[in-house]
């Protein structure tokens, strides 16, 4: 068990990664095909309509997770949660906004390894 929770953290790193250094292309091989995003602000896309999102709308400016809790749930599904923040700037320009909030991640082993299926972000209260 310790061995897949090492493996879906490191994977939770690269997607942070990604994210701030715009690897469009791994953040692609990282979400599951029938991606369900939810963001803090109840926006709900597919892994198409995410993908632009991080594209063309927003840059990732800094993403940082907390400790995170790793639940397996039989050999190929996991559910990883734990705080987490984002600092965004709309691609128009602007000021720095800092997300802060509460993510839960479903993690599924297909044939090409674990990917995110569902990513759920929670707001911190005010």
């Amino acid at each position: 068990m310790s061995e897949i929770r090492d493996q879906l953290l490191a994977l939770e790193q690269e997607r942070q990664r990604a994210l701030v250094e715009e690897d469009h292309a791994r953040l692609d091989t990282l979400f599951a095909d029938d991606l369900l995003y939810v963001h803090t602000t109840g926006l709900v896309q597919d892994k198409a309509q995410y993908l632009e999102y991080a594209r063309n709308a927003v840059r990732y400016l800094a993403v940082e997770r907390g400790e995170l809790q790793v639940r397996l749930f039989g050999d190929g599904l996991a559910l990883m949660s734990g705080p987490q923040c984002n600092l965004l700037q709309k691609r128009g320009g602007g000021e720095p906004v800092r997300a802060e909030g509460f993510a839960t991640q479903l993690w599924v082993k297909e044939e090409d390894g674990w990917r995110i299926a569902s990513f759920h972000g929670t707001r911190a209260p005010a």
